[in-house]
């Protein structure tokens, strides 16, 4: 009879760790459809602005004037997360309030658990659809979600256990 396995480890969400699980599970490439917002936003904001323009008097009233201002504003920061898309996601992970705390990882034979302050969350090993093994860690692919598993903290033996359920 085998014995059941149990892989625990405590981890902190610093800064390196997001970079890590950015470039491991965001594809960097900007892409056309990336942009679709930034053009709505500026179509709207244009739409706007001419609309005032136009000698309308009920619609050139000074807060719909600058409500087209506001939109362009969007456009542009929209435009910019796309750009430093890298940058953006990463100062919003560390603006959240689970930025700097530690979590636990415990790996078993029932699934994953990674337990913080503001987290608890539980994959089963049933729920899995796929797992991709990188360089860096492992990409966990669910039904409807994936998720990254870093191999920083892993022993080789919990390596080796999270490769028998690829």
């Amino acid at each position: 009879m085998t014995k059941p396995f149990s892989f625990s480890h405590e981890f902190t969400l610093d800064k390196s760790y997001f970079a890590e699980t950015y470039d491991a599970s965001i594809d960097p490439k900007i892409k056309g459809k990336d942009f679709i917002k930034t053009a709505t936003f500026a179509v709207i904001g244009l739409g706007i602005l001419l609309s005032t323009n136009l000698g309308n008097n009920e619609l050139a009233h000074k807060n719909t004037y600058y409500l087209g201002y506001f939109f362009i504003g969007l456009s542009v920061v929209e435009a910019l997360s796309i750009k430093f898309k890298r940058t953006w996601w990463l100062w919003r992970q560390m603006m959240s309030k689970a930025a700097n705390n530690n979590a636990s990882l415990t790996l078993s034979d029932e699934g994953i658990l990674i337990e913080s302050v503001y987290v608890n969350q539980t994959t089963k090993w049933t729920d899995v659809y796929r797992i991709s093994e990188m360089n860096t860690g492992f990409m966990i692919t669910l039904a409807n979600a994936k998720s990254y598993l870093s191999k920083r903290g892993l022993s080789e033996e919990a390596i080796a256990f999270v490769r028998t359920k690829i």
